[in-house]
């Protein structure tokens, strides 16, 4: 079945309201809510689907901007569904909220949590994804900025990601957090080495790139296939950035991640991407030196967003275990001279916190609804009524 699209906006948008208040299941995303319901009749129908399938009403979260956004999601899903199996499908679009149809499934991470072995069979599946991601054709794709770096242009690709961790993320959040960044030892130049080390970067041919490639996004079926979601912060560049968040984010163990390495350049040969491979080691390390190092951002901004007006020493403790655990890891990448001991960082997520209570600032941004300081909201896409 297909959507109809002769259905009044008015009758799909009153389904949509009579879904969400019965609700069901509330999946919560860095920058998602996620709400899993059966579809019931009329809403089935008019959407073009069985009735009593389960669908996902996907509404953007209001939160701090710490990563770069270049297409809507949906427009992603139509044009990576030929080439891509079992991606969701965009059924209607209302307002903000979005009806996807469900992954059928359990995440990756279920069977095998962060830090624990995958197996042979699992890594081969992803790897043939990657294969799948790099015969999306850029004629496929919707279309990019004016000023997006050309196809090939490795560096640029690099330093446009450099940008944006400055000028969106850094430098516009000093006012409310650059006291914290300076208590936890992180570098007020922390990103000037991987501007100036994107010159020596290989030219390498661009694809598409889905950048959040991990346990939690990875949906296992019980037949052990595997099926791709949340493509909301795609790319078109440089495809050693896709497999290096793929590799900081995985958590894998140290002969998987060796393993997965190997299988996505045998992907790539087998499919004709011989070019994506040339200078891959030095380039490659260049860009998970990079994923790791720009990671302590996010990571200390919703550290501490996530602390509430009354946080008690639990909470400081998870706090201060995030952030730690992202400097630990970043203390190569970004060349730290040294590292802040646990005592250091919670002491300064204690005077951060204790400085926004008294200037009256919302706990976090992302509940509040609104920007206090210069902590930034990710900007609600305008999308179209229909997919």
């Amino acid at each position: 079945m297909s959507p109809r699209s002769w259905v009044p906006a008015r009758l799909i948008r009153r389904e949509f309201e009579r879904h969400i208040r019965r609700g069901g299941t509330v999946v919560h995303g860095h920058h998602n809510r996620n709400l899993v319901v059966e579809l019931a009749h009329p809403l089935a129908l008019f959407v073009g689907v069985e009735k009593g399938r389960p669908g996902k009403f996907r509404t953007p979260l209001r939160t701090v901007e710490v990563v770069p956004r270049l297409w809507d999601e949906n427009a992603v899903l139509d044009a990576v569904r030929p080439y891509v199996p079992d991606v969701p499908r965009c059924l209607r679009v209302v307002g903000d909220t979005a009806l996807h149809t469900y992954a059928e499934g359990a995440p990756l991470s279920r069977r095998a949590p962060h830090g624990t072995p995958v197996g042979e069979r699992t890594l081969e599946r992803i790897a043939a994804i990657f294969g799948q991601l790099s015969a999306v054709p850029a004629s496929a794709l919707p279309e990019r900025p004016r000023d997006w770096p050309e196809d090939g242009e490795s560096g640029d690709f690099l330093r446009r990601l450099v940008d944006f961790v400055e000028k969106r993320v850094h430098r516009p959040n000093r006012r409310e957090f650059g006291r914290l960044f300076d208590d936890l030892g992180i570098p007020r130049h922390a990103m000037d080495r991987f501007r100036a080390e994107a010159d020596g970067l290989r030219p390498r041919p661009f694809g598409l790139l889905h950048t959040d490639l991990h346990r939690d996004n990875l949906i296992e079926s019980p037949a052990g296939e595997l099926s791709v979601i949340d493509w909301e912060i795609a790319l078109y560049g440089d495809p050693l950035h896709d497999l290096a968040t793929h590799l900081v984010r995985m958590g894998y163990v140290s002969d998987e991640r060796e393993r997965l390495t190997e299988l996505w350049r045998r992907e790539m040969r087998a499919r004709g991407q011989g070019d994506r491979l040339a200078g891959m080691k030095r380039d490659l390390d260049l860009y998970v030196d990079f994923e790791i190092g720009q990671s302590v951002y996010p990571d200390t901004l919703r550290a501490a967003l996530a602390l509430p007006p009354d946080a008690d020493d639990a909470a400081f403790a998870r706090a201060t275990d995030r952030v730690h655990r992202a400097l630990r890891n970043a203390r190569g990448p970004l060349r730290l001279t040294a590292l802040a001991s646990r005592d250091t960082v919670q002491e300064a997520l204690r005077a951060w916190h204790t400085d926004r209570g008294r200037s009256g600032g919302p706990p976090n941004p992302a509940l509040d609804g609104r920007t206090r300081g210069t902590a930034r909201e990710e900007p609600e896409p305008r999308v179209p009524q229909g997919c």
